[in-house]
């Protein structure tokens, strides 16, 4: 990549940082509740009517090359079928419904094209690696609605490394420090994201210091398997005062943010 392709991607990936307010990512998919299973078009067209910032959608591959919408490696939890993303055919895994709200699953070219114009994408690739196409349909299917330059990447070190300088990418504390000190343009290619009932102030500060966007966790599995007074809502509050505006969060929570 010459250096006036990367400056103008990295310059586009500036506009992932909202200018002022509280922005939600919707985690797996969209608004998730009784009737909007995770990771369906039900859940984030909810998730758009409620003005939502962005949503986190987790992506895998079928056994043909689609790429789907899900985050199980799975599909018992959701569809009741004990069969892995990777054991079938689009054909068959687009005829699954939901055991809530009977919704079916999602190709990820159908799930981009509803984001497109009305709400932005954090992506999490649970499968696939540069050897088997993955990285590159998913850039394709990014680019061809307009999300790419705008979206945020978690997941595999892999595809980190695949879409690093074509957008922002994850990284925690350790990541941050280990970038600042091989000189890397750190406020131009990452995020820092991180479990809320793990992220202390002087952290939040210090991402604040060089310009990069700080985005807290705030999910019901992290409470679950957490020790010690911690809550969703003391959390939400804490990392507000220490002046955080973006929340990874599962739609319970949302409230807490207002």
């Amino acid at each position: 990549m010459n250096a006036l392709v990367l400056a103008f991607f990295l310059t586009a990936a500036l506009a992932s940082a909202p200018e002022s307010g509280i922005h939600l990512i919707a985690h797996r998919g969209g608004v998730v509740d009784t009737t909007h299973p995770e990771d369906t078009l039900s859940a984030l067209h909810e998730a758009i009517e409620q003005g939502y910032w962005m949503v986190e959608v987790d992506v895998q591959r079928s056994c043909d090359g689609e790429l789907v919408v899900q985050h199980d490696d799975t599909f018992v939890r959701i569809y009741a079928v004990n069969k892995h993303v990777s054991e079938l055919d689009w054909k068959d895994i687009r005829l699954l419904r939901s055991r809530k709200g009977g919704q079916a699953p999602a190709s990820f070219a159908e799930y981009a094209a509803e984001c497109r114009g009305k709400i932005r994408v954090m992506i999490d690739g649970k499968k696939g690696d540069a050897q088997d196409g993955f990285f590159e349909r998913l850039q394709e299917i990014l680019r061809a609605n307009d999300l790419l330059k705008d979206a945020l990447f978690i997941g595999s070190g892999e595809m980190k490394g695949y879409f690093k300088g074509k957008a922002r990418i994850g990284t925690d504390r350790k990541g941050l420090k280990r970038a600042v000190d091989l000189g890397e343009d750190v406020s131009s290619l990452y995020f820092l994201f991180e479990h809320g009932n793990e992220l202390d102030d002087e952290t939040v500060k210090y991402a604040q210091s060089l310009h990069v966007p700080v985005i807290p966790t705030v999910n019901d599995y992290h409470y679950l398997l957490a020790h010690g007074d911690s809550t969703p809502q003391a959390d939400i509050e804490r990392l507000k005062k220490a002046g955080v505006t973006l929340f990874q969060i599962d739609s319970n929570y949302a409230p807490y943010c207002k």
